[in-house]
């Protein structure tokens, strides 16, 4: 149940809350100035850091308080009138082993009464919340008719009433990890533990949304996100001249996301800071500050310092953002070599616009050679890397398939109902079903022409390998800088002649 090239899912986990749509503009003692709250009276979360992200119509502007910001921080402390406004709040981790509860009050201007309500967060597992049982339901269903090893798990003795205590510790988690038949689901640790795979998505209560051309991104909406842009991290440790730990650690960004506060604030892909804030990162707090510059949940600020003598703070401001997937595109002159650079960081079907427009910079600047960096790219949507494929690969795909389906075999007892559920096709002969190449009016092969010296069978030479095919050869003979080592995920197409 890997993301990309295997059958997966994603639960939700967190849906939109209802919302009453009402207008009430009488300022009086009886009445908080606020409708259409997505809050309860009571919110329990896990013990885990998490955000929690609330909307709400407010009739004037607002100011929001919490009485224990030491562990539960509003985000977004104040606003003016309007529908959909949004309440952001950071709850810590809880490392005391004992339940907490903090109160939310949001105070309208002109308004005599605030709104107000209880976040309550766990120490531990306490046997199982009603809501968590409720939404362990309808994980169960989900599992008992779509889970590729459905067989055993329906066999299975499962615990309905586990808390969902972090993303690592849950219902899901904790029963396909008993299950001895899902070997493809589960990833061997360093430590010698396991985990899995599938994952449940956890997805906030409101996003900014815009419109999206169906015959192009499939129909898959753009959604705002507050971020700095920082898209991804990788942790060093720091040790002193005798190679022993110093107990502080560096943090090395490993992707941007274009048109975002760490983009421009000049941040790319290497920038590698040791302070946050002022202050050295250690173990105490490499979880927290990682999980802030990935996810702040709110217009939060933040200082960070480069590992260079005498560098100075930089400041950054969360905003919302499009996290568009499409990092970097562009053209290397390396002698006679016009080499086309795209780093892609998800099969991300939103962002199908910006990855052809990419594709089409390359095709117009009359590329000989392609690098398709990958390396933080965790997988995404098929669709999106079936469009990419049929992009290089042009005419020669067409009415080829480009990937079966495995699913489970109750499903595929009944390949006619599953072929509906889908839209999937079915090889008779195969017995599996299927999609062909993405070659249509909705995917212009753009890049067939540009990567004409290319043998007809578009072959790619992958990380750490070297393919015998005709017309295929490694990429350490280019002099591209910073991608002579070819970490995993870089996929390189070079014209035959060259080999």
């Amino acid at each position: 149940m890997k993301t990309i090239l295997y059958t997966w899912f994603a639960v939700l986990l967190f849906g939109m809350a209802a919302v009453s749509c009402g207008d009430d503009d009488t300022k009086n003692n009886d009445t908080t100035g606020i409708t259409g709250s997505s809050w309860k009276a009571s919110e329990t979360v896990g013990a885990d850091r998490t955000t929690k992200k609330y909307t709400f119509k407010a009739s004037a502007n607002w100011v929001a308080q919490s009485d224990k910001p030491e562990w539960c921080k509003i985000l977004t402390s104040s606003g003016d009138k309007g529908s959909d406004r949004q309440l952001n709040i950071t709850v810590e981790a809880n490392e005391t082993g004992s339940t907490r509860s903090a109160n939310i009050t949001v105070q309208v201007s002109g308004y005599a009464r605030a709104a107000q309500f209880a976040i309550t967060q766990l120490g531990s597992s306490s046997g199982g919340t009603g809501a968590d049982t409720e939404l362990n339901k309808q994980v169960d269903k989900i599992l008992e008719y779509y889970y590729l090893w459905n067989g055993e798990y329906r066999q299975m003795s499962r615990d309905l009433s586990l808390d969902y205590i972090s993303s690592s510790d849950n219902f899901l988690k904790r029963t396909l990890l008993e299950m001895t038949t899902n070997d493809l689901d589960k990833k061997r640790q360093s430590n010698g533990s396991y985990s899995v795979y599938s994952y449940l998505l956890r997805t906030p209560l409101t996003k900014a949304v815009d419109g999206t051309k169906p015959e192009v991104n499939h129909g898959v909406a753009k959604k705002k996100e507050y971020g700095f842009g920082i898209a991804g991290l990788m942790g060093v440790r720091f040790v002193d001249g005798n190679n022993q730990p110093t107990g502080e650690y560096g943090l090395v960004v490993t992707s941007v996301y274009p048109d975002s506060p760490a983009s421009e604030a000049g941040f790319r892909r290497g920038t590698f800071f040791a302070q946050y804030n002022g202050a050295a990162i250690t173990a105490a707090n490499l979880n927290s500050v990682y999980g802030t510059l990935i996810a702040p949940g709110g217009a939060s600020t933040v200082k960070l310092t480069e590992n260079k003598q005498g560098a100075q703070p930089v400041s950054l401001t969360a905003r919302e953002i499009y996290p568009n997937p499409v990092i970097h595109s562009e053209v290397i002159t390396s002698g006679a070599h016009r080499i086309g650079y795209l780093v892609y960081d998800s099969f991300d079907a939103a962002y199908d616009d910006e990855l052809l427009a990419a594709v089409k910079k390359l095709k117009d600047g009359n590329i000989t050679d392609m690098v398709l960096d990958l390396r933080n790219n965790g997988g995404g949507h098929v669709i999106s890397s079936n469009m990419l494929s049929t992009c290089i690969a042009g005419a020669a795909c067409q009415g080829k398939v480009y990937e079966y389906y495995r699913y489970n075999d109750s499903r595929m007892a009944t390949v006619e109902k599953t072929a509906r559920e889908t839209g999937k096709e079915y090889d008779t002969a195969a017995k599996k079903l299927f999609d062909e190449f993405y070659y249509g009016d909705r995917s212009e092969p753009m890049l067939a022409a540009a990567l004409s010296q290319i043998t007809g069978q578009r072959s790619a030479s992958v990380s750490g390998t070297r393919s015998t095919a005709p017309g295929v050869r490694p990429a350490t003979d280019i002099a591209l800088p910073d991608l002579s080592n070819r970490p995993s995920g870089m996929i390189v197409f070079l014209p035959a002649s060259e080999e």
